[in-house]
């Protein structure tokens, strides 16, 4: 193959046309000079007019966009502006790109076109398998794998941020720490298998007390704990003490046999004053305690 033979647009399109990445072309002003069948069909398969008009301006494509998604065309445009003006040599970002029936995400590259006449090269790449497992990891990470309730690290991540809304803005919020009674009498009398689901079940009976705002997590061995956002440690008393007569009054079926469960549970209210959200856990737990000493099955 001669060196002039490489040179001809012809050549160009078919390189670009063998790639899945959806590429597009442009001029120094912006101009849609060159696209690929991949970028194309992806307009003809979604049923909208595409940037893969040849003469179009992407530049002005981008400022018209509204709706859903028009905040990322006004930055994408912004970076295509920064290349073609040799502010910066990539500029890339990831985006959703969802249809009706699917969850789509894509990485748009732009790339200076190495050209006498200037230009840029913008690449589109869908990534939603790879978004799709990071999504999934990222819940693996953060869910306890027993009960299905959010984990002790996710629990942290979400009560540090309502501890900042209470102390920045004298908002309220309380703690419910909850601990199964008597655990270990129940593994040692129905099986770790007869254990665990008496955790599944305990979690399940509280999960569907929870308002949408409320966290409920496990946070270890038999312990749970509750985020109430928007409450006081009067109205998070009464929420415990509605969550430890429904665990009292719900046996749970393990095999043949029904296994009698009662909780304790200790109630703090979070304080704008408190140095951390710690605080506000360790006077929870000082009140889980408390209710243990008293007895168990019971609210402090």
């Amino acid at each position: 193959m001669t060196v002039p033979s490489l040179q001809k647009k012809g050549f160009a399109i078919a390189v670009i046309n063998a790639l899945s990445s959806h590429i597009c072309v442009l001029d120094q002003s912006g101009r849609i000079i060159a696209v690929n069948l991949a970028w194309q069909n992806f307009g003809a398969e979604n049923s909208h007019r595409r940037e893969s008009d040849i003469g179009s301006n992407y530049l002005s494509i981008c400022k018209n966009s509204s709706g859903a998604g028009s905040e990322e065309a006004e930055e994408f445009a912004a970076g295509v502006r920064a290349i073609l003006d040799g502010g910066t040599s990539l500029f890339q970002k990831e985006y959703p790109c969802h249809s009706p029936t699917a969850s789509r995400w894509f990485l748009g590259r732009v790339t200076p076109l190495d050209f006498s006449e200037g230009g840029a090269v913008i690449s589109h790449e869908n990534i939603t398998a790879r978004r799709l497992l990071e999504n999934e990891l990222e819940r693996l990470a953060a869910t306890d794998p027993l009960t299905g309730l959010p984990n002790r690290r996710y629990f942290f991540n979400i009560a540090n941020v309502e501890f900042e809304k209470v102390r920045r803005f004298d908002a309220q919020a309380s703690i419910i720490m909850i601990d199964v009674d008597a655990f270990k009498a129940v593994n040692d009398t129905h099986g770790h298998a007869g254990g665990d689901e008496v955790l599944r079940s305990t979690s399940r009976r509280c999960r569907e007390m929870m308002r949408q705002s409320d966290v409920l997590a496990r946070f270890g061995g038999e312990e749970f704990v509750v985020l109430l956002p928007h409450t006081t440690a009067e109205a998070a008393v009464v929420v415990a003490e509605l969550l430890r007569r429904t665990i009292y009054e719900s046996p749970v079926q393990v095999g043949k046999n029904q296994i009698y469960v009662t909780a304790s549970f200790g109630v703090s209210e979070i304080l704008s004053d408190d140095v951390s959200i710690d605080a506000g856990l360790a006077r929870a737990d000082k009140a889980l305690y408390e209710a243990k000493r008293s007895g168990r099955n019971c609210v402090r």
